[in-house]
């Protein structure tokens, strides 16, 4: 027990010494140690985090920018190497680490010897094949997700997918994304939104992390359920550097979850763009067309060695070119009505699409536990109901179930 006359240490102090400690060790001064490489970032200032482990532990690492340019390799999470590292506790937050100076390969790690063999055997199959990717739809109605409620990657596909198109649907099939049992998860998900058959498209993924956090995308089950989706899948695993089993697969691979919604979500400005160019370039050829005929049929009769008997058999085809022109010239304006009157229906389509239009018709969209309700089946009376309407949201309790005449 201290007594007031102990002499007490701050905990700089304690931390201090303890990393004088870990200096004045030879064998901490140099060692080398063999482990996986897990949680590998490589920050913009050229520095190197990293974490090496093994069956039982893991210890972090920090290699400075100035000792990675002498690197000969590429590392990335799973693979084993071999560290040349002093150890020592960095004293503002007392953290045991090793500061490493040089690194070479180890062979492969357990989780990379594992990704590698699944690889290959689904590449061998057939899975990866660029022939059975299926092409992903350019105006989806209804988008489908897979992935955690929770985490950041749901709230970045819905903020990124409703200011690309305000009216798109958007149908959310929970799932873990990481631990024991996320993966059976994943393919019931998956699963799920293929049974319920309203979907367009399917984004599958979640965002960042170490290997052994994104491993569940890794795993071979979660792999043939994106490959026998019959919805087109894009796969939006981590970051940009992550790669997964899921991408190899997948129909289309998006960097990142916001990515994925750029890619399956277009926005509605951009495609009543491309209606209006198309009306442009149709009204331009035909009018081309016109100026490149009559052209021709100048030259033709200014020709001098043009004899009489000659005009004679152009007059007439002269006359039908002059009609034939005459009533090309009447079509143009139908011709371009008729296009501008498509647009229109297009138009009007996807204002019908907008749920906002529905709403203002009287009608309301019932979600109960962050899932729309279409049938009395599906509620659970203990749980409450949010009731939208055009103008805003309200909350109601279920008092009574009353199915339709005939309904079980």
């Amino acid at each position: 027990m201290l007594t007031q006359n102990s002499a007490a240490l701050s905990v700089s102090e304690l931390n201090e010494y303890a990393r004088k400690l870990l200096a004045g060790d030879p064998l901490l001064r140099n060692l080398e140690v063999t482990g996986e490489i897990s949680g590998y970032k490589h920050h913009y200032s050229g520095h190197r985090y990293f974490s090496l482990k093994d069956e039982a532990a893991r210890v972090q690492c920090v290699m400075f920018r100035q000792n990675a340019m002498g690197l000969d390799f590429k590392p990335a999470d799973g693979m084993r190497v071999t560290v040349r590292a002093s150890a020592s506790i960095f004293p503002r937050d007392g953290s045991y680490q090793l500061y490493v100076s040089g690194m070479r390969q180890a062979g492969q790690g357990d989780l990379y010897a594992r990704f590698e063999k699944l690889k290959q055997k689904l590449l061998a199959e057939g899975l990866f094949d660029p022939a059975r990717k299926r092409e992903i739809p350019r105006a989806p109605r209804v988008i489908g997700v897979v992935t955690s409620q929770t985490g950041a990657a749901i709230r970045d596909i819905i903020h990124v997918a409703r200011r690309r198109n305000p009216g798109i649907g958007i149908l959310v099939s929970p799932c873990a994304v990481q631990g024991a049992g996320a993966a059976a998860e994943i393919v019931r998900a998956i699963e799920r939104l293929n049974q319920n058959g309203e979907c367009d498209v399917l984004l599958v993924g979640r965002g960042g992390g170490s290997i052994e956090d994104l491993w569940a995308f890794n795993e071979e089950s979660v792999a043939r359920a994106i490959a026998a989706s019959r919805i087109p899948v894009i796969s939006c695993v981590g970051h940009e550097i992550d790669f997964t089993i899921a991408d190899f697969v997948a129909d289309l691979r998006a960097p990142t979850p916001s990515a994925a919604a750029e890619l399956a979500v277009p926005e509605i400005d951009a495609l009543k763009r491309d209606l209006n160019a198309a009306i442009e370039r149709l009204a331009g050829a035909l009018s081309a067309a016109q100026r490149v005929r009559r052209l021709e049929l100048e030259k033709l009769i200014a020709l001098p060695a043009l004899s009489k008997p000659v005009q004679t058999l152009l007059e007439p085809r002269a006359h039908a070119l002059s009609q034939l022109e005459g009533r090309l010239s009447a079509a143009m304006p139908a011709v371009l009505e008729r296009a501008r009157h498509q647009l229109g229906a297009l138009e009007a389509s996807l204002r019908a699409l907008n749920p906002e239009a529905v709403l203002e018709r009287g009608y309301a969209i019932v979600r109960q536990n962050d899932g729309v309700v279409s049938s009395v089946k599906e509620v659970n009376e203990k749980a409450p109901l949010r009731v939208r309407l055009v103008d805003g949201e309200l909350t109601a309790n279920i008092t009574a179930i009353l199915p339709k005449d005939g309904a079980s």
